[in-house]
C-alpha cells in the first residue's frame, strides 16, 4: 500500500499524496482569476531544482487514445446507430477490456501504458472511457467526486481522498432506458450497485449517465463537480509528482508539479504539492507562501492548513501554528477517515482495543463505510470483541 511507504518517509517531512480510487486526488476549483501569471512565475524557483530541466516527464495521457483500441471499438461500437447502443456498448467493451487488470493506486499510468503494466486506477479508467466516448460519438466529461481526506497526525501527512469519473448525456427512448437492465452489478451490504446509472434530464429528452470504475460509488450521496481537461491533466501531473517525491527523486517531482501548475494555475493541490516539495528542502518561506496560495484558491484546502501549521511550527511561530492547526481541529475530528488513519497507528503498534476504539468513532460519523468493518474485521479474537 501506498500509505505503508508514505509512513516511511522521515518523521516531520511533509507530503501531500495525490492517490487514486479509495484515495483518489482533488482538483481546485476551475477559477483562473485567483492567480496571475507574476505569482506563478515569483513562486516557481527552478533554479532550487537543478536538474528539473533536464527531467524526462511521461506526458502522453489526455484523451490520446492507442490505436488497438480504436480497431476494437470500430468493430464494436462505432457501427451502432443510437447514443444509447453505443453508449452500453461502450460501456461492456471497457469494463470487459479492463476486469482483468490490477488495481494499483500508487501509480497513474497514461494510456499508452495500460496495457503494457496492466494495472489500472480511476483516473486512468475514466480517461479511458472518456477518449472512447469521444471516439465514438458520446458526449463524456470528467467528473470530480469530493470525497474526504485521510489525515495523519502523527507524520504531518495530508492525504487528500477524492475520485474521478465519468458522466455525460444520451439521448434515447424512454421506455427503453428506464427498462434497461444494467451489468456488471454487484452486492454490497445487501444493496445492489452497478457501475453506473442513468437518470432522466427533466425537460429534455436527454438522459444523464455516471460510469465509474468503483460501483458503491456511483450510489454514494457526495458533491460533484464537472472538471476540464486541462485540471484532470494537471491532476495526472501532480499525481506523478508525488510519486517521484516517494522515490525522493525531488527535481522530477518538482518538474512534474510545475506541469501541473501551468496545465492549471488554479489547482491548489499543485500548490499544496509545490509547497510540500519546498518543506522537503527547507525552503520554509517559499513553502508557507504556496501553501498560502493554496489556501487562497480553495478555503476548504485543510491539508494545506494543516502542512502550514508545521512549517509555522519549524520557523519557530509558535502562535501562528496554534491558530492554523485550530482552524481545522474540528474538521479533523468530525472526519471518520482521521479516526481511521489514528485507528491504523494503533494497529501498527499493536493496542488493537485502542484501534477497536478509534474504529467505532469512524463507524459512528461514517456507518456505511465498508473500509472500517474491514479493519475491525483484522483485529486479533483476544480483544474479546
Amino acid at each position: 500500500m501506498l500509505r505503508n511507504q508514505i509512513e516511511r518517509l522521515k518523521p516531520g517531512l511533509l507530503a501531500l499524496l495525490a492517490l487514486l480510487f479509495s484515495s483518489c486526488s482533488g482538483l481546485s476549483p476551475s477559477n483562473f482569476s485567483g492567480i496571475s501569471a507574476p505569482d506563478l512565475s515569483a513562486l516557481l524557483r527552478d533554479d532550487l531544482f537543478p536538474n528539473a530541466d533536464s527531467a524526462v516527464l511521461e506526458t502522453e495521457f489526455l484523451l490520446s487514445l492507442p490505436d488497438n483500441y480504436k480497431s476494437e471499438l470500430d468493430r464494436a461500437v462505432l457501427p451502432l446507430e443510437s447514443d444509447y447502443e453505443r453508449y452500453q456498448a461502450l460501456r461492456s467493451w471497457a469494463f470487459r477490456h479492463f476486469e482483468s487488470y490490477e488495481f494499483d493506486s500508487t501509480e497513474t499510468y497514461s494510456l499508452v501504458e495500460l496495457n503494457t503494466n496492466r494495472k489500472i486506477n480511476c483516473l486512468s479508467f475514466s480517461a479511458i472511457f472518456v477518449a472512447a466516448a469521444h471516439y465514438v460519438n458520446i458526449l463524456a466529461d470528467f467528473q470530480l467526486v469530493l470525497a474526504q481526506p485521510y489525515w495523519d497526525a502523527d507524520n504531518g501527512t495530508r492525504i487528500n481522498n477524492q475520485h474521478i469519473n465519468v458522466t455525460g448525456l444520451i439521448k434515447g427512448n424512454t421506455s427503453r432506458l428506464m427498462q434497461s437492465s444494467l451489468p456488471n452489478s454487484i452486492w454490497l451490504k445487501g444493496r445492489q450497485y452497478s457501475n453506473d446509472a442513468i437518470r432522466h434530464q427533466q425537460g429534455s429528452n436527454n438522459y444523464r449517465y455516471v460510469v465509474d470504475i468503483n460501483p458503491a460509488i456511483v450510489s454514494m450521496p457526495l458533491k460533484r463537480r464537472i472538471i476540464g481537461e486541462q485540471q484532470v491533466l494537471s491532476l495526472y501531473y501532480s499525481n506523478k509528482s508525488m510519486e517521484q517525491l516517494l522515490k525522493r527523486d525531488l527535481s522530477l517531482a518538482y518538474a512534474y508539479t510545475r506541469e501541473a501548475l501551468l496545465s492549471d494555475p488554479s489547482s491548489a493541490t499543485a500548490w499544496n504539492n509545490l509547497g510540500v516539495l519546498y518543506s522537503h528542502i527547507n525552503q520554509m518561506d517559499y513553502a508557507s507562501k504556496t501553501f498560502l496560495r493554496a489556501i487562497e484558491l480553495d478555503d476548504n484546502a485543510y491539508s494545506a492548513r494543516s502542512n502550514l501549521a508545521n512549517v509555522y511550527q519549524r520557523q519557530g511561530k509558535p502562535e501562528l501554528a496554534a491558530a492554523m492547526a485550530e482552524s481545522v481541529k474540528e474538521f479533523r475530528l468530525q472526519n471518520p477517515y482521521y479516526h481511521q488513519s489514528l485507528a491504523e497507528e494503533s494497529l501498527s503498534s499493536g493496542d488493537y482495543a485502542q484501534a477497536i476504539v478509534h474504529l467505532g468513532d469512524a463507524v459512528a460519523l461514517k456507518h456505511n463505510e465498508q473500509h472500517f468493518y474491514h479493519k475491525l474485521g483484522n483485529c486479533p479474537p483476544e480483544t474479546g470483541k
